[in-house]
């Protein structure tokens, strides 16, 4: 007869393994902990120090889990999480649970990392998906911050962030303001204010050093190229402006701004002004960028990008077709050799009948069929 061995019967280490194999965390903690176990118990508490909620619980089964987890677990772990990691979505529910749980503090907090709730749309770009349906009025500012997410964590010592707020005929305060929100918080920190011409306006705040890889609606205002190089860890960049165009100058400040640059997506359709025969002789290499969408431009970032600068790493482009062909159309040696290395393709609009001339640019690209074809 062959024996059955349970959970319990296993080694401390063993055991140890097995919980790092189960995902979400969250899963883990109800499994163990008021099981009646005491061992189980003590070896879950063990690993309480950091804590991970940033699953999808918004499906069914892990709606009901959630709520387990905030009634029988929270309670007894209160004092161990050093380290939490939540999404945007979850700070209602941190919130609520400290007020009624544990006088409005996390004890022993050192640590928080809000991730933000994010969807990818077909050529890639970040949107940044608000909080329980609530359309804000002003501006993410230090006294924010400090009212809504600071004050229930009087342990915490390190709070990196990079936020981005949004709105829709946003007033016009000087980022002054702005900065003055922050006077009682000692860590550095910096902010950017945009007004764009449709009717939106934005404002960027980030903790010093900035330490994220991802940049998302940068304009010519916004502080890339300083002394510090403070951004040189930015792998993906999404530039956009509808108040002046990016120029040449800009982009050979860029390659020295953001050397590890792999994706870069441009949003502008403004003529570039600054397009005198010296300065267009300037080749620009972009030695680790992969990949390039230039849906919503105007044409002159295509012919710098394809048909002047150096794309070396280049393997995957999306593009608008009609400014694709009649960038390739010049037949320039530059534009060949960017292209011929390209891997995937996509194009604003069914390429069929042009097939045969893409394929001589794009030898081995494989061509991704628009939804309309």
């Amino acid at each position: 007869m062959k024996g059955v061995i349970e959970l319990v019967d296993l080694p401390d280490e063993l055991i140890l393994t097995i919980m790092k194999k189960v995902n979400p965390q969250v899963l883990f903690l109800c499994s163990m902990i008021n099981i009646g176990n005491y061992r189980l118990e003590q070896l879950a508490f063990d690993r309480c120090h950091s804590i991970e909620l940033t699953f999808d619980y918004f499906r069914a089964s892990h709606k009901l889990l959630m709520k387990r987890f905030y009634s029988n677990i929270m309670p007894r772990i209160i004092h161990d999480i050093k380290s939490l990691t939540i999404n945007l979505y979850q700070i209602s529910s941190i919130q609520t649970f400290v007020e009624n749980n544990c006088n409005r503090t996390l004890p022993n907090l050192t640590h928080l990392k809000i991730m933000l709730g994010a969807k990818r749309s077909q050529i890639g770009t970040l949107y940044t998906i608000g909080t329980d349906g609530v359309t804000p009025n002003h501006f993410i500012d230090g006294s924010i911050l400090e009212r809504d997410i600071l004050s229930y964590m009087p342990r915490l010592r390190q709070f990196n962030y990079h936020i981005r707020s949004i709105l829709k005929h946003a007033s016009h305060i000087k980022i002054d303001k702005i900065r003055q929100s922050f006077l009682k918080e000692q860590q550095p920190f910096d902010c950017v204010l945009d007004h764009f011409k449709n009717n939106y306006g934005q404002c960027q705040i980030y903790s010093l050093p900035f330490i994220g890889t991802r940049l998302d609606f940068i304009s010519n205002r916004f502080p890339l190229f300083d002394i510090n190089n403070t951004f040189s860890n930015v792998t993906i960049l999404l530039l956009f402006d509808d108040v002046k165009p990016f120029e040449n100058i800009f982009f050979e400040r860029l390659t020295r701004a953001l050397p590890r640059l792999r994706t870069l997506e441009i949003i502008n359709q403004l003529e570039q002004q600054e397009k005198s025969l010296s300065v267009m002789k300037t080749n620009i290499d972009f030695p680790h960028l992969a990949v390039l969408i230039l849906y919503d431009i105007h044409i002159d970032y295509a012919e710098q990008f394809i048909c002047q600068n150096h794309l070396p790493s280049l393997i995957e482009l999306t593009i608008n077709k009609d400014i694709l062909l009649a960038t390739i159309s010049q037949n320039q040696q530059q534009a060949r050799d960017n292209c011929s290395r390209v891997a995937t393709l996509r194009t604003s609009k069914p390429s069929y009948e042009s097939i045969d001339t893409i394929r001589n640019f794009f030898p081995l690209a494989y061509y991704v069929k628009h939804e309309n074809e």
